[in-house]
């Protein structure tokens, strides 16, 4: 039951935005700052954000050299091109909007193993250096091992490097990213689960869950949906699959050498430095149809395949011992472009970002806006 004042002042919004991850942070960032009289509210179903924005690795990254390979190989050159431009340009958005000290950057650089069967991919560095030359000149380039690196040399593989990449705190980011909006005069409303949101008359009608006062309706003339691979329950006709990702953080290593990010297998294998720690992740393809899952259990046969290769890969003068695993949840589809539409309803989606929300959310923002702006022109 509400109150009087309750029913005046909070069933209705200007921009309902479904989804406080970084995301749908990052959405009602750039809303308030072009438009800074509407009223902006994000509704989150967890006390901080539930699907990978708080449980990612922190690589500030835009591709390695086999994946982007592979992504041309897929969508061809010009869509790969402008999915990395738009990875670059919203973590540049991301850094300006909320400075590097706010969010822990750090510009360690990037490398990828390329193995074996990989191998004739160093031919096509030059292919991947001219599609993205104009923002990232030289981005890729070949390696001999050095023992300094503190990565075990193997018989079989090459190294490479990747040009202005980094990794962030993510706390830190998702903390700095919360208060940036609301110092902006974004309500966030956490606790809530939506799970309707339907067109009614002039304006949405948004059907939540709430853990105290039980079923609410709000009102509001927007509606962003950006809960990545949580979509089920929205009768969101798109491909949206979720894909779980493993991870596991080692306790302090003394002496420990490796210092940045490493990518393997297509970014399918993941390992970077945290302080004297690492932090290695991945292996969803060691099973594709278990990992397509919104549930958080841990697969003990991809934790253990990281354990082993973790070991084969960093020069380390013990063995390591885990402290934490967890894992996040992703989404993903046939392509890895996002989804930043209206769709049949007038709702926007603002879905989808194959794992690199960290890089996408700042340029989501600003095309989310334009979306709006162009609706209202």
């Amino acid at each position: 039951m509400l109150s009087f004042w309750e029913a005046q002042s909070f069933l209705e919004t200007d921009v309902a935005i479904i989804g406080g991850g970084i995301t749908g942070l990052s959405v009602a960032a750039s809303i308030k700052e072009r438009w800074p009289n509407r009223e902006v509210t994000v509704y989150e179903r967890s006390i901080f954000p539930y699907g990978a924005s708080t449980r990612n690795a922190g690589f500030a990254c835009f591709g390695s050299l086999t994946e982007i390979i592979s992504d041309i190989d897929v969508m061809g050159a010009e869509a790969s091109r402008e999915l990395l431009f738009n990875r670059w340009i919203g973590l540049q958005i991301t850094r300006k909007r909320l400075t590097d000290q706010a969010i822990g950057f750090e510009p360690l650089g990037g490398y990828e193993l390329i193995e074996a069967r990989h191998l004739e991919q160093i031919n096509r560095i030059d292919e991947v250096n001219i599609l993205v030359q104009d923002f990232i000149p030289n981005y890729i380039q070949e390696l001999s091992f050095d023992a300094k690196i503190g990565l075990k040399e193997k018989l079989g593989t090459t190294l490479v490097s990747m040009q202005d990449e980094g990794q962030i705190d993510t706390g830190l980011l998702m903390k700095s990213l919360e208060g940036y909006v609301l110092s902006l005069g974004v309500k966030l409303r956490t606790g809530v689960r939506v799970d309707q949101v339907d067109p009614s008359a002039d304006k949405f009608s948004i059907s939540m869950l709430d853990q105290a006062r039980g079923r609410l309706t709000i009102k509001s003339n927007e509606a962003i949906i950006c809960t990545n691979a949580f979509v089920d329950a929205m009768n969101i006709d798109e491909d949206v699959r979720p894909g779980r990702g493993q991870v596991l953080i080692t306790k302090p290593i003394d002496n420990l050498q490796f210092k940045g990010n490493l990518h393997i297998d297509e970014g399918f294998f993941y390992l970077r430095s945290v302080g004297k720690r690492l932090l290695f992740g991945g292996g969803r393809n060691m099973d594709i149809d278990r990992e397509e899952t919104t549930q958080f259990e841990l697969n003990d046969d991809i934790q253990s395949a990281l354990e082993r290769k973790l070991a084969n890969i960093v020069a380390l003068d013990h063995p390591v011992e885990v402290d934490m695993r967890w894992a996040g949840i992703m989404a993903f589809g046939a392509s890895k472009s996002p989804h930043v539409k209206y769709d049949q309803f007038g709702r926007i989606l603002a879905l989808k970002m194959s794992g690199m929300g960290i890089a996408l959310a700042g340029q989501i923002g600003e095309m989310v806006a334009d979306l709006i702006e162009d609706k209202n022109a």
